[in-house]
């Protein structure tokens, strides 16, 4: 069937003013239009949408359906409305980062962005990578033990110890295993002649820097990218300096336009060193 967007909104109306008549009011129309309105639109969908009460329209499980679906019926049709009256469409740029790459670097990305949308992807930088290359997502910052065939930028950055310990051994909030930052923490101590032990493994940093906050864990983070309440150090006692590790910008070999304008951009700010 086909429905008069013109009915869904007067329904939507009665919906929320619980009468015709302040329904009428809200529509510019006379309260006898509105009634014929909802008369059709119930003849379309073969089914009651009100109950008359004295208090006035109580929608009926029929109606509530309608109602929720209404909203998004019509809320599409007007963003899609507002698009070509702006002439275009919105661009959508697919992005992926660690969550914690994203905490210090995201605001690098975005100025610039203002007339695209962003969904953004928060994950291990292996699952970010396979995004990619399934072309889920058009670009990617990520840290990986080699060069992925996709980089079309990479840069070193140093990592800076979060947290402070008094145990021995040291420790460690870490990603699971296969993380580069995790290896270069146990690397760097077992170098040391120090030891360690793993006291929280988690896929996001809201659980690593919980550990973190709570006195019971110290971890690695790329620096600048540490929550501000988390002071970083390069070294303490106990915990040795840490190796550099590579930060790629992966992207499908043909990407598109917006994407384009978002990787030139990255490439220019890690090779600047803006990060």
């Amino acid at each position: 069937m086909d429905i008069d967007l013109r009915l869904l909104r007067s329904f939507v109306q009665m919906h929320e003013a619980g009468s015709i008549s302040r329904a009428a009011e809200r529509m510019a129309c006379t309260q006898a239009a509105m009634s014929m309105r909802l008369k059709m639109l119930e003849t379309e969908i073969g089914a009651p949408l009100f109950r008359r009460i004295p208090q006035g329209l109580e929608t009926t499980p029929r109606g509530a359906e309608l109602y929720a679906k209404a909203l998004g019926v019509l809320h599409a049709y007007d963003e899609m409305l507002s698009q070509a009256r702006i002439g275009g469409t919105v661009e959508k740029l697919r992005l992926g980062m660690p969550d914690d790459y994203a905490l210090g670097w995201l605001g690098a990305v975005l100025p610039g962005l203002e007339t695209a949308e962003v969904d953004l992807c928060c994950d291990l930088s292996a699952h970010l990578m396979a995004g990619v290359q399934k072309g889920d997502l058009d670009l990617a910052l990520v840290t990986l033990a080699a060069r992925p065939v996709q980089a079309v930028a990479m840069r070193e950055v140093a990592l800076h110890w979060v947290g402070s310990t008094t145990a021995a051994p040291a420790r460690l909030a870490a990603y699971p295993e296969g993380c580069v930052f995790r290896r270069a923490m146990t690397g760097a101590l077992e170098a040391a002649g120090l030891g360690w032990s793993l006291a929280l493994q988690s896929r996001n940093h809201a659980g690593i820097f919980a550990a973190v906050r709570a006195g019971v864990a110290v971890t690695a983070v790329a620096a600048g990218t540490a929550p501000a309440d988390l002071p970083e150090h390069v070294s303490a006692p106990g915990l040795p300096p840490l190796p550099k590790v590579p930060v790629y910008l992966v992207a499908p070999p043909q990407p598109r336009r917006i994407a384009r304008k978002v990787q030139d951009r990255l490439i220019a700010a890690l090779q600047m060193d803006r990060f």
